[in-house]
């Protein structure tokens, strides 16, 4: 084990020496975080070992992308271990990952060469040559590890959206999961759309081009294909899927007065004009305990459809931010100065990977995953972390080594995880005793984790959990 992690260390070392080299500045006070790189791609492996029924065209697409990602984390930390390597360019290593993606759609997907060999290299290029792009665009903002994660994520929402959007024009979706996923997808490119042509187009970077674009878009473009591919009005779906069932209009009740909550805190941080603790950020873990599991024990589906409406949002708001575009710009940009950390530089990542850690597992394209995995970023992230701060802020007096993360803050983050998990249980919602004991296993090593890593634990410790339950 000392050999295992000398090697690594080594290669670690070798790997930001060659960043640096290169140009590309990582985050400030962090290690290189390789592990963290491989996670989406084996999450996604592992998701279509599950799969049996529905969805099983999107998830054997997303899963062996999943395999071609993992490929490519591997493919892009060995060439950035040579020496006197040009990272921003092209390596011929990079094509091995298309290669085998390619394989992969060709021979199990049954897709034909021609879609097999343009999906392979869109998805080995972008997993290797696009993280660095990716971290060169946004300097100080990631680790290898992030980058590489984040960019792996949106591989894998490409993958499903080219892959399901055909599919339901031809076949139209009937069923309320179908219709939600459809409409998710469609929106979220739309909002891709609008940060690429803003971000690379400058004339659109003015505040009336930039919301003549945007709806325009939406008017001429976005409503009329949900529309086709639907065969129905959306917005009309949208209001009655809300409002059809009183225990829907009661959660969406509840959850307004949680966002309601959320606004003031942020607003009074902001008329305060201090930089918010630790402890008033964790309030937002809470909250999110909060909103998230009642609406997956109640209405999965319509939470599923809440969180990539709400992402959607998230995006455009930051982009708002980013760009500075009145009137909303330089409200964002106030909040931002006083919630962001030591991990926020030029964008707001850490609230983002906290969305994206809680609403991964909904994300995955499958129906078959249990409760238990679907509260894998609250466990991780919404109790056992936020327990660890408030303990070790309060009574944390001997420190880990190598970190200042303290040994009760873990022993709280144990134990927290270990007594929800067992509430779950003693009220019925965990019906396997293989996943019972798995799940309190994976809670004692995510703890110990969470004290030694210094990787953004909003996307780490979801992700980790995550594959830690799908073994």
């Amino acid at each position: 084990m000392e050999t295992f992690t000398k090697k690594y260390l080594h290669l670690e070392e070798k790997i930001l020496q060659s960043l640096k080299n290169n140009g590309i500045e990582c985050r400030a006070k962090a290690n290189s975080g390789l592990w963290l790189g491989t996670l989406v791609g084996l999450s996604a492996f592992l998701t279509i070992l599950k799969e049996d029924n529905s969805y099983s065209e999107i998830c054997l697409i997303v899963g062996l992308t999943g395999i071609g990602l993992v490929i490519s984390s591997i493919c892009l930390y060995i060439k950035l271990s040579t020496k006197m390597v040009t990272v921003r360019d092209f390596q011929v290593i990079y094509f091995l990952p298309a290669i085998v993606t390619s394989m992969l759609y060709l021979l199990i997907a049954n897709k034909g060469l021609l879609v097999s060999v343009i999906w392979g290299l869109g998805a080995g290029s972008l997993g290797t040559w696009g993280v660095l792009q990716l971290m060169s665009m946004f300097p100080r903002c990631f680790t290898i590890g992030e980058a590489t994660a984040t960019m792996h994520g949106c591989i894998l929402f490409l993958m499903s959206a080219v892959t399901n959007l055909p599919l339901r024009y031809h076949l139209p979706p009937i069923h309320d999961d179908d219709i939600v996923t459809v409409i998710l997808q469609v929106a979220m490119l739309y909002v891709m759309a609008i940060c690429l042509i803003s971000s690379c187009l400058p004339m659109f970077q003015s505040t009336i081009n930039f919301y003549i674009m945007t709806i325009t878009l939406l008017l001429i473009v976005v409503l009329p294909v949900m529309h086709i591919i639907l065969d129905q009005n959306p917005i009309v779906w949208m209001f009655y899927f809300i409002f059809n069932k009183t225990s829907k209009i009661i959660l969406i009740g509840y959850w307004a007065v949680c966002l309601l909550l959320g606004v003031a805190v942020v607003a009074y941080q902001i008329l305060l004009n201090n930089q918010a603790t630790t402890s008033i950020r964790k309030m937002f873990h809470l909250l999110a305990v909060l909103v998230y599991v009642p609406g997956l024990i109640y209405e999965h589906i319509l939470l599923y459809f809440a969180s990539g409406v709400v992402m959607g949002l998230f995006l455009f708001l930051e982009l708002l931010r980013y760009l500075r575009i009145p009137p909303l710009g330089e409200i964002l940009q106030q909040g931002f100065s006083v919630f962001a950390d030591e991990k926020d530089h030029l964008i707001s990542l850490t609230p983002l990977y906290l969305f994206c850690g809680l609403s991964f597992p909904l994300w995955m394209p499958t129906s078959n995953l249990p409760l238990l995995v679907l509260l894998s970023g609250i466990l991780s992230v919404g109790i056992g972390d936020t327990a660890a701060s408030f303990v070790g802020y309060k009574w944390g007096t001997h420190k880990w080594r190598n970190s200042d993360k303290s040994i009760e803050g873990t022993i709280a983050c144990i134990l927290s995880q270990v007594g929800f998990i067992c509430l779950l249980a003693f009220m019925g919602y965990i019906d396997s005793g293989w996943l019972l004991l798995r799940s309190l296993w994976s809670s004692v090593v995510l703890s110990l984790i969470e004290a030694q890593t210094n990787q953004v634990d909003n996307l780490a410790l979801p992700l980790l959990m995550y594959a830690c339950l799908m073994v």
